[in-house]
């Protein structure tokens, strides 16, 4: 059954007048398609404390961004705002944080200072209109509005393509149809564990491919300890939609995780897909994630890492699939021993 969300697409989801804590993201990547190791991420984000109008720590609207290079050297850089102090709409995407703008097809501002500010002011297809029809990583409506899971994630714009300029210090990208995302998601706060990824600039033995993949593996709280994981994902091939996250599989799949890497096997409706990404440790930024309750975790960020899908349908063999350094790629974890340099 297709996902009808009650409210309408990318607007917050942030209730003022709830006293409990919340965290909630806006982001972008792109991949040079003709070099795929360039690449940019974007993030616009709340961060809330619990406790209402008495909280003790104000609530943060922050915008992130990264420039991926795997020739040279990343760039990272965040600022800070009062929420208070921003626009969040409700009836859309409609963000503003400090002088940084996020709007149906538009995206601009700068943070950081000197060499390491980055700029941006891009242009990118949003909505059905431009070809944009979202992808959902849960299979029903309810587990968008109800309890479960306690973290949210669609992906809006899942083959975007973006046009603009992109600076770093001095040094300026022209960015023509770069391929790319804009996603979404929220809850009350991180997931304490998780693998995410998504790709939609794969290549097979006969050449580019028409797919787009995203998923993720997901450890919850269960009291004091951590649940095993828990996986989900959905595959658009060559027109068609495959979904590979029924509630049951959520917790049936198999799954391996090491510092750098993730692999898992997704299966649904006669479909299974062999799912692996990793990317070596210089290819990582580290991010300082926060949840409402003052927890830090730390996010490894790579928007070039390398994936693989091997995909049957029935037992038979349809494709074999790879990302050349063009997946977006993120681990979360609380074990700040990773040896990935926190640069935001």
């Amino acid at each position: 059954m297709p996902i009808s969300l009650p409210r309408p697409l990318d607007s917050v989801r942030w209730d003022r007048d709830d006293p409990r804590g919340h965290v909630e993201s806006w982001f972008l990547k792109a991949n040079d398609p003709k070099a795929p190791h360039r690449a940019f991420w974007l993030k616009f984000t709340l961060l809330v404390p619990p406790g209402g109008p008495q909280r003790a720590r104000p609530a943060l609207a922050e915008v992130w961004a990264i420039r991926f290079d795997g020739d040279h050297s990343h760039r990272a850089a965040k600022g800070s705002w009062l929420a208070s102090e921003s626009t969040l709409g409700t009836a859309g995407l409609d963000v503003q944080i400090g002088s940084c703008v996020l709007s149906p097809g538009r995206v601009r501002g700068a943070v950081g200072e000197g060499a390491s500010r980055l700029s941006f002011n891009l242009e990118f297809d949003y909505g059905p209109e431009a070809g944009q029809v979202p992808l959902h990583c849960f299979p029903h409506t309810w587990m968008y509005e109800g309890g479960f899971p306690k973290s949210k994630l669609y992906t809006s714009c899942p083959t975007t393509r973006f046009r603009g300029r992109l600076t770093a210090g001095d040094d300026i990208w022209a960015i023509d149809d770069w391929q790319g995302m804009l996603g979404h998601n929220w809850g009350r706060t991180h997931t304490p564990a998780y693998h995410w990824a998504q790709c939609s600039l794969f290549s097979s033995e006969s050449g580019p491919e028409d797919a787009v993949f995203e998923g993720f593996s997901g450890r919850i709280a269960l009291g004091p300890v951590l649940s095993p994981w828990l996986s989900a994902g959905v595959l658009r091939f060559r027109g068609e939609e495959i979904p590979l996250n029924s509630v049951a599989g959520l917790f049936g799949n198999r799954v391996s995780t090491a510092l750098y890497r993730w692999s898992c096997v997704l299966s649904g409706g006669g479909w299974r897909a062999q799912w692996a990404v990793e990317a070596p440790r210089a290819d990582f930024v580290g991010l300082r994630y926060f949840d409402p309750s003052g927890q830090e975790n730390h996010c490894l960020n790579s928007k070039i890492a390398s994936c693989t899908l091997q995909l049957e349908h029935r037992g038979a063999r349809v494709a074999n699939l790879r990302g050349e350094r063009s997946c977006a790629y993120e681990i979360l974890t609380r074990d700040h021993d990773h040896n990935v340099t926190v640069l935001a």
